[in-house]
C-alpha cells in the first residue's frame, strides 16, 4: 500500500511539473488563470491588479538580475518524488573549485529537460553536498519571465534569464561560486530527439563559450543518459528534424516544436506522462578558462572546440556505465 502511495505520488509530481512548464511556455495560461480566479471570487480583482502593476512597474528586471532563489522551494518533497519516478541520478566525476565559477553546458535538451531541472533547479540530488559552495543557477528561454505567476515558480528554483547581459551579471556579480547551467542545444535538440539517439546542437553554439571567455567561468560538459528516452517508441519524423540550413526563422522552429511534441504524446506514457527511465546526469570535469575581455573569434573557436572534444570523451566514457548500447554514436551538429 505504501509503495503504491509512493508511486503515484512520484507521477503526480511529475505530471504537476510539466503542467507548471506548459503553463510558461504557453502565453494564454497566465491571462486563464486570472480570469478563473476572477470568475470564483470576484473580489480578488484588486489582487490581480496589484500583482500585475508589481510585476511591470517594480520587479520585472529581476529574472534579468539573478532572479530570486528560495531555498525552502529548492528542498520541497516534490522534487524527491520527481527524482524517484525516472529515477534521475547524479554522477560525479571531479570536484569544483568554490572559488571559481562555472557553466554548465547540459546535454542533451530532451523534450523536457527533467535532468537539468531535478539536478540544478533543487536538491533532490543533494548537489550542494556533492559540490559545496557551488550555487546553480538555470539559464531559460526569456518567455520563461514572461509568463504571470509562473515566473516566481521558476525563479524559486533559480532559473533566469539565459541571454548573455542575464548570465553575466551571476557569474560576475554575485560572487564565487555562483554559476549557470544551460541547456545548450535547446529547442534544435527537440527536434532532433529520438530514443537511444543523440543527435545534440553545439557547431554553431558558442555564445556561452564567449561568455565564459569574458568572465573566466570555467566549463563544465553535463551529459545527461536517458534523457532521450523518457517519451518511448517515438516516430523517426525527419521532416521536422532541424539543420542551421533549414531552421530559417524562429517561428519555424517553435512551429515543428509543436508538430513534434503532438507526434510524440501518442507514445507516452498514457499519452500525458514520461516513461520510467533512469536518467543518469554525468557532470564531467571543469576546463579552465582565462578571462578576455575582448575575445576573438579564433580564442572562441578553440575554446569551443576543446569543449566539444570533452563532451565527446566524457560520453564515450561513461555511455556502457549508464546502459546506453555500444553502437549509439554521439553526433554534434
Amino acid at each position: 500500500m505504501a509503495d503504491c502511495l509512493s508511486r503515484c505520488l512520484q507521477g503526480a509530481s511529475v505530471i504537476v511539473f510539466y503542467l507548471i512548464l506548459l503553463s510558461g511556455t504557453l502565453f494564454f495560461c497566465g491571462p486563464l488563470f486570472f480570469y478563473v480566479l476572477y470568475r470564483c471570487f470576484h473580489f480578488s480583482w484588486p489582487l490581480g491588479f496589484a500583482y500585475l502593476a508589481w510585476w511591470f512597474l517594480v520587479d520585472l528586471k529581476t529574472p534579468n538580475r539573478g532572479g530570486r532563489r528560495a531555498e525552502f522551494v529548492r528542498n520541497n518533497v516534490f522534487f524527491r518524488y520527481m527524482r524517484d519516478y525516472f529515477p534521475v541520478t547524479l554522477l560525479k566525476t571531479s570536484d569544483l573549485d568554490s572559488s571559481k565559477n562555472y557553466i554548465f553546458g547540459y546535454h542533451p535538451h530532451g523534450m523536457f529537460p527533467d535532468g537539468l531541472a531535478v539536478t540544478f533547479g533543487s536538491e533532490a540530488l543533494q548537489f550542494s553536498k556533492s559540490f559545496p559552495g557551488i550555487v546553480p543557477y538555470i539559464g531559460a528561454h526569456s518567455f520563461m519571465g514572461s509568463s504571470p505567476i509562473f515566473r516566481e515558480i521558476a525563479m524559486a528554483l533559480g532559473v533566469i534569464n539565459v541571454h548573455h547581459d542575464s548570465c553575466k551579471f551571476v557569474l560576475t556579480q554575485r560572487g564565487p561560486g555562483h554559476s549557470v547551467a544551460i541547456a545548450i542545444g535547446g529547442t534544435c535538440d527537440i527536434l532532433n530527439m529520438n530514443r537511444d539517439s543523440y543527435v545534440i546542437t553545439l557547431e554553431r553554439r558558442k555564445g556561452f563559450v564567449k561568455l565564459a571567455l569574458e568572465t573566466g567561468a570555467h566549463l563544465v560538459p553535463v551529459f545527461a543518459f536517458g534523457q532521450n528516452n523518457v517519451i518511448s517508441h517515438q516516430l523517426k519524423l525527419n521532416g521536422l528534424q532541424t539543420t542551421y540550413q533549414i531552421g530559417r526563422s524562429k517561428w519555424e522552429k517553435w512551429i515543428k516544436v509543436f508538430l513534434k511534441s503532438c507526434s510524440v504524446l501518442p507514445y507516452a506514457r498514457y499519452c500525458v506522462m514520461p516513461y520510467s527511465t533512469p536518467i543518469t546526469v554525468v557532470v564531467g570535469s571543469p576546463i579552465p578558462v582565462e578571462k578576455v575581455e575582448n575575445p576573438r573569434e579564433k580564442q572562441i573557436n578553440k575554446l569551443h572546440s576543446e569543449y566539444a572534444q570533452k563532451l565527446k570523451e566524457l560520453f564515450y566514457e561513461y555511455r556502457d556505465v549508464c546502459g546506453v548500447p555500444q553502437d549509439t554514436e554521439l553526433v554534434i551538429q
